[in-house]
């Protein structure tokens, strides 16, 4: 049973199959390079002896030459027994030579084969006539190499043709070759020892990114500290540390919504029990006070409506942009249509709405949720507005975008709240809201709006002297 539970642990090891690739990617990389290392090796060792031989030939045959130049191609006299140093030679190399005098005849031949006979032979003419310096050519075990034999004039008077025996290089190479097959053996056990070792490593320290998430998993938003030596982990590390902090913020977000939701929608709740429980407390209660309460308990009742309204309002909002009803959609119009609706409003604290178009435009947009987010914009400045203040509206374009701006002269927002006007519940001046109205949601349903048709807003306000609220939305949709 044991073993099953251990084959079934190794089994379900994910790491065990990284460990392997790495293992085995690294050995095969070592391997690759050693070999190709010793061919290399091999290949320059083998051309450079084979060339420092074929020049100990010829220098020897540019000595021996210049004898036989001396003694005009006469192999036997009285000064000189040049048969007897060429056959040494010859038998030094374990080869044949050659003379070939300037008639193209064979003057000496160690192998007596050819003597006296003439060479015709294409490699020789050319070597003969200077159109090469020399000419090799390789036959099995042997070099062939034809030299001329030149005066001191530079004349070519004659050849001579060296065989030469390349069997102690072969010999050599072979030797050179066991004994690096025994270096590359060597170098593979010590290539499977680093191959493992830097498997290990690697795996070491992905087990260790993945024991952090682990704890992620669980739900403990913790930064993840990983001293790895793998510079890809370490930057993965840090990408995983801006997603926490993102998700910190997402879930202080969360509760803080939760909490300003359920504090919302009991304030009204609890308005409406104290009026209820006083009522109740008093056993005759005048018509007039009965009227009073009740009055109360319906604003309070609309209240909660509102704010319930709102926030299914933003629910919606939240969802993806793939619901917008995006059709043609005259801009200049339907601002018009909300300030007309929002002028009875404002006139009844004197407050001048002005709306001043710089181009006609027409756009792609969702008309509902625009009419929303726009609508948010210009009660606020209503609302927060003094009597007798003004609200300025604007529309303006480009080839790419349109431009509203919302500006009014009322009260203002200080700049330490002005990054968080935006938020869900979020209220400057909590005691005006909530005479106005407010439920501090518009703005939030603004932004999601502006959003989902890929805008912007921005805001610019000073206490005492305004807010102005710009957006920009292009004028065609982009999914």
């Amino acid at each position: 049973m044991w073993a099953i539970i251990s084959r079934n642990k190794r089994q379900t090891n994910p790491f065990r199959s990284l460990k392997v690739i790495v293992f085995l990617s690294f050995f095969l990389l070592v391997l690759i390079l050693m070999l190709a290392f010793h061919m290399f090796l091999q290949r320059s060792y083998n051309d450079k002896t084979i060339e420092e031989k074929l020049l100990q030939v010829q220098n020897q045959c540019s000595i021996m030459g210049n004898q036989i130049l001396v003694n005009q191609f006469i192999i036997d006299s009285m000064q000189a027994n040049l048969n007897v140093e060429i056959d040494q030679l010859a038998n030094v190399w374990e080869g044949r030579i050659l003379v070939i005098d300037s008639n193209y005849r064979i003057v000496k031949d160690t192998y007596t084969i050819d003597q006296g006979n003439y060479m015709i032979y294409d490699e020789v003419f050319r070597v003969m006539r200077g159109e090469k310096e020399r000419n090799v050519r390789m036959v099995n075990d042997y070099a062939e190499i034809i030299l001329p034999i030149v005066n001191s004039d530079k004349v070519v008077n004659g050849a001579m043709i060296a065989t030469v025996s390349m069997k102690d290089i072969e010999d050599t190479n072979e030797y050179i070759s066991g004994q690096a097959d025994i270096l590359i053996v060597l170098f593979s056990l010590m290539g499977l020892a680093a191959a493992f070792i830097v498997a290990n490593i690697s795996v070491h320290d992905i087990k260790g990114l993945n024991r952090k998430i682990s704890v992620l998993n669980e739900g403990h938003l913790e930064h993840m500290e990983l001293d790895s030596r793998v510079n890809e982990l370490s930057q993965l590390t840090d990408s995983f540390n801006v997603l926490i902090d993102k998700m910190r913020v997402l879930e202080e977000s969360r509760q803080e919504f939760v909490s300003s939701v359920s504090h919302e929608l009991k304030t009204p709740i609890t308005s409406m029990k104290v009026l209820a429980d006083s009522l109740l407390m008093q056993e005759e209660v005048p018509n007039e006070m009965y009227r009073e309460f009740m009055q109360d308990m319906v604003e309070e009742i609309d209240r909660e409506s509102k704010i319930i309204n709102d926030l299914l309002t933003l629910v919606r909002m939240d969802k993806k942009a793939a619901e917008l009803n995006i059709e043609e959609v005259n801009i200049n119009a339907l601002l018009e249509l909300l300030l007309k609706r929002i002028k009875p409003i404002a006139a009844k604290r004197n407050i001048e709405v002005v709306f001043e178009s710089f181009r006609e435009v027409v756009g792609e947009v969702d008309e509902v949720k625009l009419s929303l987010a726009f609508s948010n914009l210009i009660e606020n400045a209503v609302k927060y507005n003094n009597d007798g203040g003004n609200v300025h509206v604007s529309l303006n374009a480009d080839h790419k975008f349109f431009y509203v701006k919302v500006q009014d002269n009322g009260v203002g927002i200080p700049e330490d709240c002005q990054t968080q006007v935006f938020e869900r519940f979020y209220r400057v001046d909590k005691a005006r809201s909530r005479e106005t109205g407010g439920s501090g949601l518009g703005l939030a349903i603004t932004r999601n709006a502006i959003l989902m048709h890929k805008g912007a807003i921005k805001l610019y306000s000073e206490p005492g002297v305004g807010t102005t609220f710009t957006v920009r939305i292009p004028l065609k949709y982009v999914k």
